[in-house]
């Protein structure tokens, strides 16, 4: 008899542990539901030519007639926010608006990432603005008369292609972004934070401000202009080939050219550094206050170097010294 209540027992105890388990689990299983529900539909909008899209959406863009379509999870749909205003497309995620349970399942370790996928049709596009975590993919080229893309808050632009007039970046925050860019008059670029953009370009001129811990890499020209400013510790790499280059660089930033140009001017203090060897000019003109310059010159090199900063030179060029105190003035392969 006591056997068989022990055996009694025991199977009770493993009902209720099993009973238990089910308990503690429901949440993933509701939550593995939850993720395989997904929605799609096609929203119709009115004339669109600008973009401002943020939270965790991954936005498509394609040419086409006006219109978007929607693929997300069931039930965070009456949550997301798509409307057309001034002819920008805004796309967004009222969150705060979601029921607390609701949103458990998507909080901790194991919660759910969120479904919010977007594919945007327009004939063409003006300007594009992304934060909090927004993806975009352009999937062909698009035409602009004055285009602006402006990224922040680990948003990132997997592909973009725009043919423009005159074309603006701007990354800020840990924003990510890769841009193709066809511009008649020019190409604006600013970096800061923990910004990282790879650029190919075409146009008439290059700006770059680059700051904080932002990365650059461009590619492309002929220019007539290229005018870089880099602070903090940025990293500038730019190969192109330009008639005039103008650099001035700041704190610990690093700027790196590869092509041919004409004239160049080099301006530099605390511990910045310039590695123009790969670029061979005709002149330079450099003014060096505790920072360093490797330039490849065929002419003339003009000099002021102040407060241990260092010039290393390749070619056979004439020098016009106007200043050099306890710095360095030396062959390149000497340093």
């Amino acid at each position: 008899m006591k056997r068989l209540t022990d055996k009694f027992l025991s199977a009770i105890i493993g009902i209720i542990a099993f009973v238990a388990l089910a308990v503690l689990a429901s949440p993933s299983l509701q939550a593995q539901s939850l993720s395989a529900k997904l929605t799609d539909k096609q929203i119709p909008v009115s004339e669109f030519n600008s973009l401002n899209v943020s939270d965790d959406f991954e936005v498509t863009l394609a040419r086409g007639a006006y219109g978007v379509r929607l693929t997300v999870d069931e039930q965070l749909a009456p949550y997301v926010e798509v409307y057309v205003k001034a002819k920008t497309l805004f796309l967004s995620y009222d969150e705060k608006s979601v029921p607390k349970e609701l949103r458990k399942l998507y909080k901790g370790r194991n919660g759910l990432t969120p479904v919010f996928r977007v594919t945007a049709y327009t004939p063409e596009i003006q300007s594009i603005s992304l934060s909090d975590n927004a993806t975009f993919i352009g999937v062909e080229e698009f035409l602009s008369s004055q285009f602006e893309l402006t990224a922040i808050g680990k948003s990132q632009v997997k592909n973009l292609s725009v043919s423009a007039s005159t074309a603006k970046i701007i990354l800020k925050k840990n924003a990510q972004a890769v841009v193709s860019v066809r511009s008649e008059r020019g190409v604006e670029v600013n970096t800061d934070n923990n910004s990282n953009l790879k650029l190919t370009f075409t146009g008439n001129e290059l700006a770059v401000n680059s700051e904080g811990s932002s990365v650059l890499v461009a590619s492309g020209g002929p220019c007539s202009v290229m005018n870089i400013f880099s602070a903090g510790s940025a990293q500038v790499s730019v190969t192109a080939d330009a008639d005039r280059v103008d650099l001035t660089t700041e704190g610990s930033s690093r700027v790196v050219l590869t092509g041919r140009g004409e004239t160049m001017t080099v301006k530099g203090t605390r511990s910045s550094s310039v590695d123009a060897y790969s670029m061979p000019v005709k002149t330079v003109d450099v003014n060096l206050s505790g920072a360093s310059a490797t330039v490849n010159v065929d002419k003339e090199v003009k000099v002021t170097l102040v407060s241990g900063a260092s010039l290393y030179y390749s070619g056979t060029p004439v020098f016009q010294i106007d200043k050099i105190v306890k710095s360095t003035l030396a062959p390149y392969g000497t340093k």
